[in-house]
């Protein structure tokens, strides 16, 4: 799990929201405020997406499990909110990790971009 320190509070989340820049791909799009300090992290799966709670806590959990190993690919002074869309309940681990990667490649957040 990603520690504390790295994910987004109320105040912080009610920031980026509104003010932030939005990047969108197949099954996800995000929201992305700069931030002074660390790297800070959300993820969101609204109820009328997927009904079930379970479902909608593993996706998240997948979520801040790939950001865990990425981080340090991550540039720091970032706050990302990652929006699950509608239809995303049916991919898998390495395809929301590939989603995940080209999405913040998308909007310039990795330090290192990988050729090909």
């Amino acid at each position: 799990m990603l520690p504390k320190t790295n994910k987004i509070n109320k105040k912080l989340f009610d920031k980026v929201f509104k003010e932030g820049k939005t990047y969108h791909s197949d099954f996800l799009y995000i929201k992305t405020l700069k931030n002074n300090g660390v790297s800070k992290f959300s993820f969101v799966v609204m109820k009328k997406n997927l009904a079930g709670a379970v479902r909608r806590n593993l996706i998240k959990r997948r979520g801040f499990s790939i950001i865990k190993q990425e981080l340090t690919n991550i540039k720091s002074g970032v706050a990302v909110i990652f929006f699950i869309k509608k239809g995303s309940e049916k991919i898998t681990f390495k395809q929301l990790e590939t989603e995940i990667k080209k999405i913040l490649s998308k909007a310039n957040l990795l330090r290192f971009h990988k050729n090909g």
